[in-house]
């Protein structure tokens, strides 16, 4: 039984205060570097690029006559951002495809293997040939139809490999599929509301 006024204090040795002051030490250098760390990944952290519609042409003024879309040229321009401060990217072959509802207009490379800068922009240009609608085709009169009326939609999509220069590595090669939907008037220009308009990105 304790006595009255016994303390109840037992002192440490000193190798328990050793090692508590170690625990304490190392799990300060545990925080320290998991914040560094965390950081570190933000800042490193690849950010997607951006796409934005500038501009799409199709001549279709003349949309009833008897070839229809058959060899016009597809003309258009997607404005391309890297949001990244410090992480550049490669781009592969960038290949266009142009769609109305389900069927190909138009499709082909139109750019050429490159770098983009951290934070720059690059125009993705492109022209290529129409080969439908024709009269022949079963959307042919609904599709002259809406140019008739003033406003055709469509579907402007771009397919490449993208891989991001980190530092001194390189990231693995990500496929991309970046979709613009768009609406065509009857004299073949974008419509005005489109116009800078973000284009959606899948990876």
């Amino acid at each position: 039984m304790r006595r009255y006024g016994q303390s109840l204090y037992h002192p440490q040795s000193p190798m328990t205060r050793c090692v508590n002051f170690l625990c304490a030490v190392l799990l300060t250098l545990i925080l320290i570097i998991g914040v560094i760390l965390f950081v570190l990944w933000l800042s490193l952290r690849p950010h997607r690029p951006k796409f934005y519609l500038a501009d799409f042409s199709i001549p279709v003024a003349n949309a009833n006559r008897q070839s229809g879309l058959a060899n016009l040229p597809v003309r258009f321009t997607v404005n391309e951002h890297n949001p990244n401060q410090k992480i550049g990217m490669y781009y592969d072959v960038i290949i266009a495809s142009v769609f109305y509802d389900d069927q190909l207009v138009a499709t082909g490379p139109v750019m050429n293997p490159f770098y983009q800068m951290p934070e720059g922009d690059t125009p993705v240009q492109g022209t290529l040939t129409a080969t439908g609608p024709v009269p022949t085709d079963p959307s042919w009169g609904r599709f002259a139809g809406e140019v008739s009326a003033g406003g055709v939609g469509m579907r402007l999509v771009l397919t490449s490999k993208v891989q991001f220069q980190v530092k001194l590595w390189d990231t693995k090669r990500h496929h991309m599929k970046v979709e613009c939907d768009l609406t065509m008037q009857g004299d073949g220009t974008l419509r005005p509301q489109d116009k800078d308009s973000q284009c959606t990105l899948y990876f």
